[in-house]
């Protein structure tokens, strides 16, 4: 699952952006795109250590419809991908301005692919500490649970630690870097829950668009 990383967001809508749908690294958030923005970014899996290969590598786009939902369509360029598009979709239940974010969406939904549908909740405790707790669903699959945070160490630098439960899932540590009004940089570092699977880095660079006026 790609993500538009809460860095970028959090410049237009006072926090990161990753395509196919807005989150962190490995979970999404109650976060959604500004009305008419635009965030295209280039995700790459690499494993451990960085410069070894690569895994996987995803363009990702998204859109900002309204106050309360946003759409993307993401594009495998991996070797020999399962599909060539992957959609996603996501509609803010209650705004973050509430003091409590709530949102539900569907994310890798595509040709000889599992939807994944979700429910999670952000909940800001101070203007640099995030909390994120939600649920996923895949058909044939168990339940799963997800818990992260994420925290602005100054205007430009976030770190945030993320958890998703099931075997065949992972956690991930990611660093983030606002290098402009509109890019943002991040690196992370996803461990898999099965222990005969190596960790992997994830880097992604993103660019968010207001409308053209």
């Amino acid at each position: 699952m790609s993500l538009i990383t809460a860095g970028l967001l959090l410049v237009f809508a006072a926090a990161p952006c990753y395509a196919a749908l807005s989150g962190l690294t490995i979970i999404p958030t109650a976060d959604v795109l500004p009305p008419g923005h635009v965030c295209v970014d280039y995700l790459v899996y690499s494993p451990s250590p960085l410069g070894s290969g690569v895994q996987a590598a995803y363009l990702n786009t998204q859109c900002g419809i309204g106050n309360r939902a946003e759409v993307g369509i993401d594009f495998d360029f991996s070797e020999d991908p399962a599909t060539g598009a992957i959609l996603n979709g996501k509609v803010v239940l209650r705004p973050m301005d509430t003091g409590l974010g709530l949102a539900a969406g569907v994310a890798n939904a595509g040709e000889n692919l599992r939807p994944i549908s979700y429910v999670v909740a952000t909940k800001p405790w101070s203007d640099r500490f995030r909390l994120h707790l939600g649920a996923q669903r895949t058909p044939d699959e168990d339940n799963q649970g997800f818990l992260a945070a994420d925290y602005a160490v100054t205007e430009r630098i976030w770190i945030y630690g993320e958890y998703l439960s099931g075997e065949e899932n992972a956690s991930a540590v990611t660093l983030y870097y606002q290098l402009t009004e509109e890019w943002g940089i991040s690196l992370a570092v996803q461990r898999p829950h099965d222990d005969e699977s190596e960790n992997s880095i994830v880097l992604d660079i993103g660019c968010v668009r207001p409308p053209f006026e």
